[in-house]
């Protein structure tokens, strides 16, 4: 049985996506700063953090922005990813904001 289990997670894809060792909050700033220039558009914003695993969300406050929020698969504790992006009235990307933590027992 723990065969099956050690030759199922060896078969397991690396994570490639822009939160690959961001644990901490200075990782994960420059992980999304790099991956979510200043100027980008906000389409292309949600598409990049989709395609990372991310549930984003549009929110019109004061100002436009976009939430986007992922935990990871692991138990029993998770790691949350969170990220704020602030949008001028073009709606490009004028801020980013980001932060991680763990959630669990």
């Amino acid at each position: 049985m723990s065969l099956i289990v050690a030759a199922l997670l060896g078969c397991a894809a690396p994570d490639r996506s822009i939160t690959r060792g961001a644990d901490g909050e200075l990782d994960w700033q420059r992980h999304l700063s790099s991956a979510v220039p200043l100027g980008m558009s906000e389409d292309s914003v949600i598409a990049v953090m989709t395609r990372n695993g991310f549930r984003c969300n549009s929110l019109t406050d004061s100002t436009p922005s976009i939430h986007c929020d992922k935990m990871s698969n692991n138990q029993p504790v998770h790691r949350r990813w969170q990220a704020i992006v602030s949008l001028d009235r073009n709606h490009r990307v004028t801020a980013v904001r980001g932060s991680t933590g763990l959630i669990g027992p």
